[in-house]
């Protein structure tokens, strides 16, 4: 697992103090809007004015370097700009829903229920407590299956754990449906997963996920998903990332805000 290191500076020199009620209010943006598929549109950067304005284009700048996408980087940057201002470097805490069992600051990962496998997770970014976009990759050619809860509305990656052998699925049972919805066609094998038992803490805002995919066609009949389509997915405000300590870590979800799953693919 390797991180890049193009990591964007630290912006204590733009910003020597909090903002005002008013720019605090602009920041606001779209908020946590969960109707439909679609991320709630954000206001203009042209709102934005002074240190704050400053520090989105800044944001932006170095979100767009590494994203080439002016949409993703704009909303990294928005993302980005309302932690710093809004709870401040160091100081910041937040509160999405946390993996199941869990209590205060670190989680004790439980029993996540039925999973769905979506793929393989090639790579995540997200947003720490410094206002650092961090970005996350595995290993080419072994990555880790990407699982979703439907219970837990929580995407789950357990980096060199091992499935069990194939079994026959239950197709009428939640998970087998669930794969259904997401694949639209019937699972072919049920596997027993392996729950690390750890302790998961939370580390920042999660922003996107890459994975590999043979959802909407035939199965690809490599494991790994080698030669599947990569999609990239951008979560929304309040999608927090948990994970468990090690540089090849154990265990890692992401879940909260408006998170979930349907046909199209992951939302929100």
């Amino acid at each position: 697992m390797a991180s890049n290191p193009q990591y964007h500076q630290n912006y204590r020199a733009a910003v020597t103090s909090v903002v005002g009620a008013q720019e605090a209010k602009r920041l606001m943006g779209g908020g946590l809007k969960c109707d439909g598929i679609h991320l709630p549109k954000e206001p203009s950067p042209s709102t934005l004015t002074g240190r704050v304005g400053e520090f989105w284009h800044l944001a932006y700048e170095n979100a767009n370097r590494y994203y080439d996408d002016e949409k993703i980087a704009a909303k990294t940057a928005w993302k980005t700009t309302r932690l710093f201002f809004k709870k401040g470097i160091g100081g910041w805490k937040l509160a999405p829903a946390i993996p199941p069992a869990g209590r205060g600051p670190s989680s004790f990962i439980g029993n996540p229920g039925d999973l769905t496998q979506l793929g393989v997770c090639i790579e995540y970014t997200y947003i720490d407590g410094d206002a650092n976009l961090q970005i996350r990759r595995f290993q080419k050619g072994d990555p880790p299956f990407l699982y979703w809860s439907r219970t837990h509305k929580t995407c789950y990656v357990f980096p060199g754990m091992v499935p069990g052998p194939c079994e026959d699925p239950d197709k009428w049972s939640n998970a087998g449906q669930e794969f259904k919805r997401w694949a639209q066609r019937d699972p072919e094998c049920s596997r027993t997963v392996n729950v690390p038992e750890v302790n998961l803490q939370l580390l920042g805002l999660f922003d996107t996920v890459v994975y590999g995919s043979d959802k909407w066609h035939d199965p690809n009949p490599d494991d790994k998903m080698v030669g599947s389509q990569e999609y990239i997915h951008q979560v929304g405000d309040g999608v927090g990332l948990w994970q468990a300590p090690g540089a090849l870590p154990p265990a890692l979800a992401f879940t909260g805000g408006c998170l979930d799953m349907e046909e199209r693919g992951l939302i929100h």
